[in-house]
């Protein structure tokens, strides 16, 4: 960790600045491919705080490339930014007609999220980012929109505490 004169980096930093390392940032994105296939999806993120929004730092997927590292969530809009400021948990199985869901990302894919889960990560002692789950298909597409079950929200509840402790364990050994 930098020195007490220098300020901490952010989280969203922390994989940026080598606070987190390749390996640790290959775990991470391990385990949420791992706990996507449990729960039956692809898509996911690791969404870490910047001054006033959420960036995603790491995912999994077919759409992860597109997005990681260039997409970035206001904190005043939308259910990930909700589920940070409240820390509570969301698993929404209609999340295109949620009235709180942004859906800039969606539309810069080309996709339409049907089902959402996103939860808090804790690292550090403190909220420090979001991890989410999605079920998405092609904007166009007609068939039967998929969703989660309270098996997958236990999947995902079990990632989410994991992803803290290995960001709590590489973070401090980085100090």
């Amino acid at each position: 960790m930098p020195s007490s004169a220098q300020p901490r980096p952010r989280p969203a930093e922390w994989i940026s600045t080598g606070l987190v390392d390749e390996a640790t940032s290959f775990l991470l994105r391990e385990l949420l491919r791992r706990s996507a296939l449990a729960a039956g999806a692809e898509n996911t993120a690791l969404w870490l705080v910047r001054d006033n929004s959420l960036a995603a730092v790491l995912g999994t997927g077919p759409h992860a490339a597109h997005f990681v590292g260039h997409y970035e969530q206001a904190l005043e809009r939308g259910i990930i930014s909700l589920v940070y400021v409240s820390g509570q948990p969301v698993c929404e199985n209609a999340i295109a007609d949620n009235p709180q869901h942004n859906p800039t990302l969606d539309h810069q894919l080309g996709i339409t999220s049907d089902a959402m889960i996103a939860l808090p990560i804790t690292a550090l002692g403190e909220i420090a980012g979001v991890l989410t789950c999605v079920h998405c298909r092609p904007a166009d597409s007609t068939e039967e929109p998929s969703r989660f079950h309270a098996k997958d929200l236990a999947e995902f509840e079990f990632a989410a505490a994991c992803v803290g402790r290995i960001l709590d364990s590489s973070l401090l050994s980085a100090g």
